[in-house]
């Protein structure tokens, strides 16, 4: 299950996008390998069945927030941000919220 919001990371790991709900995934045409991040931390790898189908395999982890924060300053540094090593997220909620945030600048 899903936590909605959530912010999808793409396989590269160089690249965010935030969703509020399902309705909105398939307009951000994820790729197999690419990751979800929910609210609840909990993270989902976009697989493909073997007729093609592609689902969100739930992985039994939460997301790694050293991790999380490493690629959310790479990808604030792409849009221009200026001082990402002042960029900290504590929680994924926090994350989220992040790149909902940078998306509007």
């Amino acid at each position: 299950m899903i936590h909605w919001p959530a912010i999808i990371e793409s396989g590269d790991g160089h690249d965010y996008v935030w969703v509020a709900g399902p309705e909105e995934v398939d307009a951000q045409r994820p790729n197999p390998g690419d990751r979800l991040f929910d609210s609840q931390g909990y993270t989902h790898l976009l697989s493909q069945q073997t007729g093609g189908a592609l689902y969100w395999q739930p992985l039994l982890r939460l997301v790694s927030l050293p991790e999380l924060n490493a690629g959310l300053k790479v990808y604030a540094a792409s849009l221009g941000v200026c001082c990402t090593s002042k960029l900290v997220v504590r929680t994924p909620a926090e994350a989220i919220a992040l790149v909902a945030w940078l998306e509007q600048q």
